[in-house]
């Protein structure tokens, strides 16, 4: 029967190589994706700043596209369209 990846003997002849003939690809991988991750949380922090700046109002009274509000403006139309004498 087939070794699972998860075993004992899998996982530190994976450690091993990680160690010995790997470890120059390892940390240059683990290297990289530090920087990226330093970027892109520098980045988000200048986003927070302009967004702060600018403070746009958003107009919260127009139509909503939700299905109740959609049934509530039939009912409406159907009101305006009766006649009483």
């Amino acid at each position: 029967m087939a070794k699972s990846l998860r075993s004992k003997s899998k996982l530190q002849a994976k450690s091993l190589k990680r160690k010995g003939e790997f470890a120059k690809y390892d940390d240059e991988r683990k290297k990289r994706i530090a920087d990226k991750l330093a970027k892109e949380s520098k980045d988000q922090e200048t986003e927070k700043k302009m967004d702060v700046d600018q403070d746009k109002k958003i107009s919260t009274s127009g139509w909503r596209d939700s299905r109740s509000q959609h049934f509530k403006q039939k009912l409406n139309k159907k009101k305006r369209k009766t006649l009483k004498f």
